[in-house]
């Protein structure tokens, strides 16, 4: 395992600040766990209030009656509570959802192994699955929950239900394109937001393009004038209402040569047409296999990879130049910055040495990881470190000394997924080529 030497931070933390900066941190995860603890009591009191509407409403014989009754208490929760009514119905509906449908998630939150967001992902990504089904998809997904994030977590919780899911992915697609949509929603001081519903890989390809574009108006605004203080964000913005309304980006010039980027993993029997096995959008999940084999189609060049069989692990990728096949192979085996929590694209971030260059660290795949700007920076100017082990391994350690350790995301997709008990599982096959 390669190991950085923590160098001493200009503002080295005294033994007192570092005692009493611990019990602080432990006595906030403690007060998220009774969080959780609370959010699943309210849950268990949604469940039974809406128990109560529901045989109040069977009384009657009347559906009508029965859609009211469930109005009815769902109004007198809201009054007494000072939420809206539609609010409460909403949360007894997910509450049952939860507590009748997902009770190992249920469980999980009850313990304050899981935190509110962590349930409603899970029940989001799996509630269309059937009984047997879900239980499986809890079994797999449960114990990866505890020790992630919601972001890392909806991902890897979209591979697993759609591997488990028995209706293909071609098919649940072709429904979910007819949610298509724009709307508009009102905010406060002149303010709006333009909301759009469409497919992910031309929604992460949108943001990319207007990233990159962003970024390049962003410096030609600075050299322009110096008191340009508008923020990524804010081209962002800018950008999507010129192109919207003008169908030009106005702001800068060479705009319009920018290209989206997206990374997507796609199985070889995808590609070739002998499978229907979903590719992966790179920061969201799976995704058609029509859509990626249209994108394929197009892309300029491609990275055949290596699945260890085993593993899971990426061991190796065709390349021409040493360097060039080494910034292909971490991005695809990284994804986005490996700093715990993290979720910016590969494609954004620095390729960081874990021993520095200076200190002796080799340029070679077992010494380098993506990290993106800031947490690049915080890495190289506080008092915590990165070792890096096996297959990709990163442990974390943290200023106070507290050692977490991170597997690659498509690792920890591997072995999620090859935990599904399916006939005919593909993963890990020999590469045709």
């Amino acid at each position: 395992m390669t190991a950085q030497v923590i160098a001493p931070a200009p503002w080295i933390p005294t033994a007192e600040e570092n005692a009493r900066a611990s019990a602080l941190v432990d006595e906030y995860v403690e007060a998220e766990a009774q969080i959780a603890r609370l959010r699943a009591r309210q849950a268990e009191i949604l469940v039974g209030l809406t128990e109560i509407a529901a045989a109040q409403g069977h009384r009657s014989g009347s559906e009508s009656d029965y859609d009211f009754a469930t109005r009815s208490m769902a109004a007198e929760l809201g009054v007494a509570a000072r939420i809206p009514d539609g609010t409460i119905r909403s949360r007894m509906a997910g509450a049952t959802t939860l507590v009748t449908e997902f009770p190992g998630t249920f469980a999980a939150l009850q313990d304050g192994r899981i935190s509110e967001g962590h349930a409603r992902t899970i029940v989001t990504a799996g509630e269309r699955l059937d009984d047997d089904s879900r239980a499986e998809y809890e079994h797999i997904v449960l114990p990866r929950a505890e020790v992630m994030t919601v972001g890392q977590l909806r991902a890897l919780a979209k591979a697993v239900a759609e591997r488990i899911d028995p209706l293909p992915i071609a098919a649940r697609h072709e429904e979910a394109m007819a949610t298509r949509g724009v709307w508009v929603s009102p905010l406060e001081d002149g303010m709006a937001q333009l909301l759009i519903i469409t497919p992910a890989t031309a929604v992460y390809a949108m943001h990319d393009r207007l990233t990159q574009m962003a970024t390049r108006n962003k410096a030609i605004a600075r050299a322009a004038c110096a008191g340009d203080d508008r923020t990524l964000d804010h081209h962002r913005a800018d950008l999507i209402v010129d192109l919207v309304l003008t169908g030009t980006p106005t702001a800068g010039e060479g705009l319009d040569a920018i290209h989206a980027v997206v990374q997507v993993t796609i199985p070889v029997d995808t590609v070739t047409g002998i499978g229907e096995d979903a590719a992966f959008l790179a920061g969201y999940g799976p995704i058609h296999p029509d859509t990626a084999r249209r994108l394929g189609a197009r892309a300029p060049t491609w990275v055949r990879l290596w699945q260890n069989k085993q593993t899971g692990a990426l061991e190796t990728v065709d390349a021409y130049t040493p360097t060039a096949a080494q910034r292909r192979f971490l991005a695809a085996r990284d994804e986005h910055c490996r700093f715990p929590g993290c979720r910016q694209p590969a494609r954004r971030c620095d390729v960081d040495h874990t021993v520095p260059y200076s200190e002796g660290g080799p340029t070679a795949v077992g010494n380098t990881a993506h990290l993106c700007e800031a947490h690049h920076r915080l890495k190289h100017h506080s008092p915590c470190g990165m070792r890096q082990g096996p297959d990709g391994l990163i442990e974390y350690i943290s200023p106070l000394g507290r050692v977490h350790a991170y597997k690659p995301t498509p690792v920890v997709r591997f072995e999620a997924e090859a935990e599904v008990v399916m006939p005919d599982l593909r993963i890990g096959e020999d590469a045709p080529f």
